[in-house]
């Protein structure tokens, strides 16, 4: 006799909440020290529909099933604030600009030219009010998730069937 069947619906749920992981399906794990926001891509934290865990006692439980836009090529938004007061993390650094190329100096007099490296690049922060955007993307291209903060800055995003 299937054991489930002798569960109420309040039972069902809360194993279900407890441990998702245990029905299959991909887990990704990613870390932030901080709290962390889900939304729709393109949103920021503090958008409408934002899922955010925060880390009480270094964990939370696994959220309930929620759903998000992906981008165009299928990835989740989740933004890390783990950055606040400390806009260039280097998790945060984001390349605007290179150039390269040599510089020389060539005489009148015959002398031999001299010629070196020339070149500089621009740093800048993709920090937003002290949240980093980061991205994941499900292998089956899931837009339904459930997500947890664990230990040791651990976040776990469980990527559920379309």
């Amino acid at each position: 006799m299937n054991t489930f069947c002798k569960l109420k619906p309040a039972a069902l749920l809360a194993l279900a909440l407890a441990a998702p992981h245990a029905w299959g399906g991909e887990v990704m794990t990613d870390r932030c020290s901080q709290e962390v926001s889900f939304t729709d891509y393109g949103s920021q934290p503090g958008s409408n529909d934002a899922v955010v865990l925060k880390r009480g006692n270094g964990k939370t439980n696994w959220t309930p099933p929620f759903t998000v836009k992906l981008s165009d090529s299928g990835h989740i938004r989740w933004w890390c604030h783990s950055t606040k007061g400390n806009a260039f993390d280097p998790g945060t650094w984001r390349i605007k600009e290179i150039y390269a190329g040599t510089k020389c100096e060539i005489y009148a007099d015959g002398s031999p030219e001299s010629c070196h490296p020339d070149g500089n690049i621009k740093i800048g922060s993709s920090e937003w009010k002290g949240w980093t955007p980061e991205r994941s993307r499900c292998k089956n291209r899931s837009n339904r998730i459930q997500a947890r903060l664990d230990g040791d800055r651990k976040l776990q995003i469980l990527c559920l069937p379309k």
